[in-house]
């Protein structure tokens, strides 16, 4: 995952910016620039020496212009002023670099002595170089990203899918109480995908800027309530027998963390101490009934904890009448029908899959 830090600087230059539309004008062009960001003008007069001082608004026109000349314009953080144009730049020079050009060594020097944003336009090879802090992130060509996005839709896609699929059937089975270990974290595995995959299509969706709206809108919808369904998966099933308060949050971040999506590793995160993927599947759980109560019934998660403290499990909760429902705090007619009502619903969605499957 892409440093948050640096996805917001990127925003900086995407299409659709003012920023970046100077840049394509100086690309266009075919000349080059060195553009610097900083929050005052008087800052780093050791090392931004010489070139003019403007204190202009900035215009998109104006830093066009200033870039046929040598040297660095300094602008605003925020891209509001230009503040100085023909400037030398001149960062610590033992600073190491891996850069080769003098303007991409003086950039990256400046942007790692002062954790400030520098841009590089490279004239010969056509690139928009960003640097910030001790980052390099090198713009792609459009087209290549749009290309790139698509594609990972396409897997988000069918991941989405897979997951949505596991989920429903995890539903049933749990209803039945014939859910196994293996049952569930294949379950968590997918919905991991999904969330690796939107976190690498991210910093491809802020690079595009107004070129990606209706990609963030597919993807947003791809990934609507996954990292809220996967935290009630792992409070459903996480091993109370442990004795042991757990962060749900802190789980998912630390699976969708690591390098590799591994089903040992995800169960081992639910407190179950398993050695081999096959263990996983002979190991029956319950349900407690937190993703069934608040996505399926529409019962408030405060509610929902009263309602586990009660009954313990997903399988005793649909055992209940409307008056042992009602018995607990929260639950008053209304909110014990729906949860009759929709456990009935679930259970008549398995029979006509079953029906559907048997005409098939």
């Amino acid at each position: 995952m892409m440093n948050e830090e640096l996805l917001e600087k990127i925003k900086l230059i995407a299409p659709g910016t003012l920023l970046r539309k100077a840049i394509d004008d100086v690309m266009k062009a075919n000349t080059g620039a060195l553009i610097v960001l900083i929050d005052d003008p008087d800052k780093h007069k050791n090392i931004i020496q010489a070139g003019f001082r403007l204190d202009i608004n900035f215009t998109p026109e104006y830093l066009y212009e200033l870039a046929k000349m040598d040297g660095a314009i300094v602008i605003s953080s925020d891209i509001s002023k230009i503040y100085y144009a023909n400037v030398h730049l001149v960062p610590d020079p033992s600073i190491p670099t891996t850069e080769t050009g003098m303007r991409h060594r003086s950039a990256e020097r400046f942007a790692k002595q002062t954790g400030d944003v520098v841009i590089t336009v490279s004239r010969r090879r056509k690139t928009i170089t960003l640097f910030y802090k001790d980052y390099k992130y090198v713009v792609n060509d459009t087209t290549l990203v749009l290309s790139k996005v698509s594609q990972a839709i396409n897997t988000l896609e069918k991941y989405r899918k897979n997951f949505d699929k596991l989920l429903f059937e995890l539903d049933i089975i749990e209803l039945e109480n014939r859910t196994t270990l293996y049952d569930v974290v294949k379950v968590l595995e997918k919905g991991i995908m999904v969330m690796k995959i939107s976190y690498e299509i991210k910093p491809y969706l802020i690079e595009l800027g107004d070129e990606a709206r209706l990609a963030k809108m597919q993807v947003n919808e791809l990934i609507e309530n996954i990292d809220d369904l996967m935290k009630l998966v792992i409070m459903d099933y996480y091993n109370d027998e442990l004795g042991k308060e757990y962060d749900p949050k802190k789980i998912l971040e630390d699976l969708t963390k690591d390098s590799t999506i591994d089903i040992v590793k995800i169960a081992r995160a639910l407190g179950y101490t398993v050695q081999t993927l096959p263990q996983t599947e002979d190991i029956t759980v319950k349900s407690k009934g937190y993703r069934i109560l608040k996505y399926i019934a529409k019962i408030p998660l405060s509610i929902s904890k009263k309602v586990v403290d009660n009954f313990k499990d997903i399988v005793t909760i649909s055992q209940a009448s409307i008056e042992d429902l009602k018995s607990v705090e929260g639950i008053g007619n209304k909110r014990a029908k729906s949860i009759v009502d929709s456990i009935h619903s679930l259970k008549m969605r398995k029979t006509a899959a079953v029906e559907g499957e048997e005409t098939l």
